[in-house]
């Protein structure tokens, strides 16, 4: 009922005629001058009489000129500087702030000018006198202007007082503190409490009436008083390392974080400071922020993507078409994917008004014939390869593995082959880090197909072929962090395979741009390996994600809170993971991507291992493919 009367009353004034609101508003700060002169009047015209030896009623009917020059000299000042387009909630900004304090001065620093002038009075006790009470009236004037606004923010904007409203402060006290102070003003849903921040210029200093703290032992009272508390971070541009401080501050709090855009993207009108989000995942890994290289080579060329509805393919499909190419050949199985991505690009492309001509193709990596027509037809210039079975345990289960390996092993043989055949300029196969040593068949496909790549970049000239291998990406399907969200948001368990298990986490979009700068560094036959940072505790990393979302974890003994559960490790499941087989790394260009020299088997074998696996599969024999891949893959099993 509230929140009603409350939109009520904002309705009915929000539709009124502007004319007359303005009308209103100069009314009411006309009438606080008027007051202010029948305050300040009577005393000066006593003071001024004494000196005249005149009627007081004579010098106040004289005197109108001192009431009507400062005030349409305020008035006009204030009108034509913007402060009467300022909307009430936000008269506490320091624009508006500044130019009612200066508008005061003016009125009253005019008031004793007037004077002055008026009576040519030349005495010293009376131009003290003038200046004092020109400084009084400035003052009160001030406070009238102050008062007024202050009552109408409260009958137009009251209080929250929604019991079930979130409770939260905000980290940041800044400029875009204050904006995203100013947009959650009217959400009724939201109770802010305070604001937080490190600088000192800012401690104990107050927004409105609610105190700036610098300690965090305040945020743990709150936190104490308010179990939901919830963190609204509004530190965009702040630099990554200092970021990451906070956060791990806060993540020791046991407090939920959520964060406005960054500055990139509110630069780029891409958001608003009003659109709170979860942290960004770059914020839990221990790496720096992406930033996103431009490409050079690609602007004219005609790009096939395999996969290109999955994680990785639709990524590289979007950075693609941000340089505008001739034309991009989305290529995948998947037939809800291909229209979302295919939807997703037509979108980008004409808010870019670019030219890319976008070509959805449902097909499958096996099929000679319809990927002879395709790169035949659409004059196929770049391949990049992302099309793959990755699910670990659902690869490994006895039921999937001639499929799976017939469409990581010999669909990547079969669009290799057609490249070069249709004389592509060149291939970039997308692979792991779980082909390093493999201990699951999902790996060992994949460092057969490395291999065979190799081995086809060898005996050719005309297609350039090459490979980057890298590790987790998050958010990618089968990655665990939204699995870890989605247990934590039901209230758990978390469950983790094991408190030990590492790995390399990347995000999609670094991951992708890394893949697209390597390819333009290929000159056929280069394993890159992009610089994954170092690997994190998966057990770790639940641990954060719990905190994060205000959640503490529950002890052995049970209680409140999100329990972690270790469930073992699946099948195929490594406790750790690596990067490269043998060598050493060479430094690229781009510091976040290696090269490496690895060694391969010759054509002659790679022929009787194909055409071994070509029987195994035809068979549909499962242990005959095993022991192809234990015979000729290193470290499998392990």
């Amino acid at each position: 009922m509230h929140k009603n009367n409350s939109l009520s009353r904002m309705t009915a004034l929000g539709n009124l005629n502007p004319k007359i609101k303005l009308a209103i508003i100069i009314g009411n700060d006309f009438s606080a001058a008027l007051i202010c002169w029948m305050v300040f009047g009577p005393p000066m015209a006593t003071f001024i009489a004494s000196e005249f030896s005149t009627g007081i009623l004579v010098i106040l009917f004289s005197e109108w000129l001192s009431f009507v020059v400062p005030t349409f000299a305020t008035l006009l000042y204030l009108y034509l500087f913007g402060f009467y387009k300022t909307v009430i909630k936000f008269f506490d900004s320091q624009d508006s702030i500044f130019l009612s304090l200066s508008g005061s001065l003016i009125f009253g620093f005019t008031w004793a000018v007037m004077h002055i002038y008026q009576f040519n009075i030349v005495s010293t006790s009376f131009l003290s006198i003038a200046m004092l009470q020109g400084f009084l009236l400035a003052a009160v004037f001030y406070a009238f202007l102050n008062l007024t606004r202050d009552m109408a923010k409260f009958i137009l904007y009251p209080q929250n007082t929604n019991a079930d409203a979130k409770n939260i402060v905000i980290y940041g006290a800044g400029q875009s503190g204050n904006e995203l102070y100013q947009s959650i003003l009217l959400d009724p849903s939201k109770k802010l409490h305070a604001f937080f921040d490190d600088s000192r210029d800012l401690k104990n200093r107050q927004i409105n009436n609610l105190p700036i703290f610098g300690a965090f032992s305040r945020l743990e009272e709150l936190k104490v008083k308010y179990p939901d508390l919830e963190v609204l971070l509004a530190m965009p541009a702040i630099k990554t390392d200092k970021r990451r401080a906070i956060i791990s501050r806060l993540e020791a709090i046991k407090v939920a974080v959520r964060t406005v855009p960054s500055f990139r993207d509110l630069i780029s009108d891409q958001k608003k400071m009003a659109d709170i989000q979860d942290l960004s995942l770059d914020d839990l890994l221990p790496r720096g922020r992406f930033a996103k290289d431009t490409l050079k080579l690609m602007s004219d060329r005609r790009i096939f993507i395999s996969g290109a509805g999955g994680s990785i393919g639709s990524e590289i499909t979007r950075q693609l078409l941000d340089n505008n190419p001739k034309s991009i050949i989305l290529f995948d199985i998947s037939e809800y994917n291909l229209f979302q991505l295919e939807r997703e690009c037509l979108a980008q492309k004409a808010s870019a008004n670019l030219s890319t001509k976008i070509i959805p193709i449902l097909g499958d990596i096996k099929d000679s014939k319809n990927l002879s027509f395709v790169f035949k037809k659409y004059q196929v210039d770049d391949v990049f390869h992302a099309a793959a079975y990755k699910h670990v345990p659902l690869v490994e289960d006895v039921n999937n593995i001639i499929k799976a390996s017939e469409n990581n092993v010999l669909g990547t043989l079969n669009l290799a082959n057609i490249s070069i055949e249709q004389k592509v300029k060149s291939f970039v196969m997308i692979s792991t880090d779980k082909a390093v040593r493999p201990s699951n068949i999902m790996g060992a496909s994949k460092r057969m197909s490395e291999m065979i790549i190799q081995s086809l970049n060898k005996q050719q000239s005309c297609t350039q072929f090459s490979m980057v291998r890298f590790g987790n990406v998050i958010n990618s399907s089968g990655s665990v962090i939204p699995t870890f969200l989605d247990q934590i948001s039901n209230g758990g368990p978390v469950t983790v395979t094991h408190r030990d298990v590492t790995r390399y986490f990347m995000t999609i979009p670094e991951a992708s741009n890394l893949v697209l700068q390597a390819a333009q560094m290929s000159n056929g036959g280069e394993v890159f390996i992009l610089d994954m940072g170092e690997q994190l505790k998966v057990y770790d990393l639940a641990k954060k994600l719990i905190h994060l979302s205000g959640r503490s974890i529950a002890s052995k003994s049970g209680g409140d809170g999100i329990e972690i559960v270790e469930v073992g490790l699946r099948p195929g499941e490594k406790m750790y993971e690596e990067l490269l087989i043998s060598g050493d790394l060479k430094a690229t260009e781009n510091s976040k991507i290696f090269k490496s020299t690895e060694s391969f088997p010759s054509e002659e074998i790679m022929t009787v291992v194909i055409k071994e696996i070509y029987q195994a599969i035809a068979d549909n024999n499962t242990d005959a493919l095993i022991g192809i891949f234990k015979s000729n893959i290193e470290g499998y099993p392990s």
